[in-house]
């Protein structure tokens, strides 16, 4: 599992559905949760994008809402102590 293929992905897919993802071009990793199967497959179509900055991409919005926060707070602090 060292090797991380960019163009693919890596899921829990439900026992049930083996056979219908591997027709699809997935391919079986290993056992996963209970009632699943780690598989990889192939990038669906516009998730590439999406993928470049998974990470960045949410800590932007959580620092945009502390950051609100903080300036709420600070105007409140400020009108107390006017």
């Amino acid at each position: 599992m060292d090797d991380l293929a960019h163009d693919h992905i890596r899921a829990f897919i439900a026992r049930t559905r083996v056979s219908e993802m591997k027709s699809r071009g997935w391919r079986v990793l290993g056992p996963g949760e209970e009632g699943s199967v780690l598989m990889e497959g192939p990038m669906l179509a516009g998730r590439a994008a999406v993928m470049d900055a998974p990470i960045g991409g949410i800590f932007d919005d959580l620092i945009a809402r502390a950051l609100e926060r903080a300036d709420a707070r600070d105007r409140m602090t400020a009108r107390r102590a006017a």
